[in-house]
């Protein structure tokens, strides 16, 4: 069987840019690399292809290759995230940081938009809106693990991949019925994300609707207990590949301003 759109594989890759890895799906290679993270859930990773999860020049050469190849993609930034557009780097008012003091390095979210504090200038801090490895030459190397066939397991691991957690799930009727936990409700970015999902299962398994069940058991959970879906940093580690193998590597955390 050869891969082509629409369908859904797991592939392993290694991502290396300048020579150096920068992600992986191999927990051993990473520790190796001095690139592991807690946050990242490591082993294949699942592709719907033609759903826009990776940069064109891969998922281009994963087209017509056949389940169990391994090979090796170099691309240019035209193929890879892009060139480095200087006039995506703007200036903000350093007021506009409410909360941390900004630094080189430290990866926002202003306006909807993800950017890198590049400098700080007296009151005015210099935002980088590129993609961290925009202007970048990337190379992958990668192995087609499986194609996934049967329907409620690929709406699984959909719900795995881009809900970021593990729920029950079935196929009713050309219905998705996705059942919730309560707890979820604390997780402020569940809302965007069950819309999100739906509209994935609706658009790549042809389902007619998605049906959330929120289960209640009446056991007492803190809210400082509750465990909402992990969140990725880039390097599209493995498992933020939906977001074009994602924000690579932030250099010192995330904050929203």
């Amino acid at each position: 069987m050869t891969v082509k759109n629409g369908d859904f594989i797991r592939i392993d890759y290694t991502e290396f840019v300048d020579g150096q890895a920068i992600a992986t799906t191999d927990k051993d290679l990473a520790e190796e690399k001095g690139i592991f993270s807690e946050e990242i859930q490591y082993g294949p990773h699942l592709v719907v292809m033609g759903a826009g999860q990776l940069v064109k020049g891969f998922e281009s050469d994963l087209v017509g290759k056949e389940i169990g190849y391994s090979g090796r993609v170099e691309m240019d930034p035209e193929n890879a995230f892009g060139l480095h557009d200087p006039k995506n780097i703007e200036l903000v008012p350093l007021n506009r940081f409410k909360e941390e003091r900004p630094v080189p390095g430290m990866r926002v979210g202003m306006d909807n938009r993800t950017g890198t504090v590049t400098r700080v200038i007296g009151r005015k801090v210099s935002i980088d809106f590129n993609h961290p490895l925009a202007g970048k030459t990337v190379v992958y190397e990668y192995t087609i693990r499986e194609t996934v066939e049967d329907q409620t397991e690929r709406l699984k691991a959909l719900i795995k991949t881009f809900g970021r957690v593990d729920l029950e799930a079935e196929i009713k009727d050309e219905i998705a019925v996705i059942t919730v936990p309560w707890e979820l409700n604390y997780y402020k970015e569940w809302v965007m994300i069950r819309r999100g999902l739906a509209d994935m299962i609706i658009q790549h398994l042809g389902m007619k609707e998605v049906h959330y069940i929120e289960k209640h058991t009446g056991e007492k959970v803190r809210a400082e207990l509750i465990s909402p879906p992990g969140k990725e940093s880039g390097s599209e580690g493995p498992q933020d590949m939906e977001s074009k193998t994602a924000e690579e590597n932030p250099a010192s955390g995330d904050a929203t301003v």
